[in-house]
């Protein structure tokens, strides 16, 4: 008989029984119910080869794990190169623009300086043409009162001449 885990005999068993107080019939079928259960019980040498194969596993296991373990380290190296490198372009990107806004800026104070040139020099000649225009209108008042008076001054010599004009064709 193989040794088994669990030991069990088949005499001891029926001595229980009966001392248990089970008839003789009842305790030859419980008997042999038992002694079909003995079958499927693990032996030591299934234990042992259980143990044997489970160490086996656990050992593989941790092999793995240490594989993985190590694959795990490397990939949050590789993460966190990866994050310092956005990091890093990041702020180079941050400081490019930073440059760049910084020119736009100093471009925008130019060209606002430029506009408040031109506006200053708009109103300059703005206001030097408001001043041609006045003496433009001076000028012209002028010329109104010098041509009156040129008028005022030749419609009477011109009716002279007319009117010598018509005695000498009446002559």
């Amino acid at each position: 008989m193989a040794g088994y885990a669990v030991q069990s005999g088949t005499q001891e068993t029926r001595r229980r029984l009966k001392k248990a107080g089970f008839k003789a019939d009842n305790l030859e079928a419980m008997t042999e119910a038992l002694a079909g259960m003995e079958e499927r019980l693990a032996t030591k040498e299934d234990l042992a080869k259980a143990e044997g194969v489970l160490k086996q596993d656990i050992a593989e296991l941790r092999t793995t794990v240490a594989k993985n373990t190590t694959r795990i380290e490397a990939l949050e190296r590789a993460m966190e190169a990866l994050r310092q490198e956005v990091r890093d372009r990041f702020e180079g990107f941050r400081q490019e623009v930073g440059a760049k806004m910084e020119g736009m800026r100093s471009q925008i104070e130019a060209l606002r300086s430029q506009i408040e040139a031109l506006r200053s020099e708009m109103h300059a000649q703005r206001d030097g043409l408001r001043e041609e225009m006045a003496a433009l209108r001076s000028e012209v008042r002028t010329i109104r009162w010098v041509l009156g008076g040129m008028c005022a001054l030749m419609v009477p010599m011109l009716a002279g001449i007319i009117g010598i004009a018509l005695q000498l064709a009446q002559q």
